[in-house]
């Protein structure tokens, strides 16, 4: 597989085929599967400040 097929999340940094980013009814996220769905249940939990700050904890493990 090329280069050009994968793209990385810009939560957990790993680098997947481009189908993971297609999810719902929108194409190109810049979100993986999996980070979206852990987003997702973490908003339900706490609201927009504890997804944030799940994200920004998976990011700030890969970004430096």
């Amino acid at each position: 597989m090329n280069e050009l097929s994968r793209k990385t999340c810009s939560i957990c940094g790993v680098s997947f085929p481009m189908g993971e980013f297609s999810y719902g009814n929108k194409d190109n996220r810049s979100y993986c599967k999996a980070c979206d769905k852990s987003d997702k249940a973490a908003y339900t939990k706490g609201g927009a400040e504890a997804a944030r700050k799940l994200r920004d904890e998976k990011r700030s493990k890969w970004k430096q």
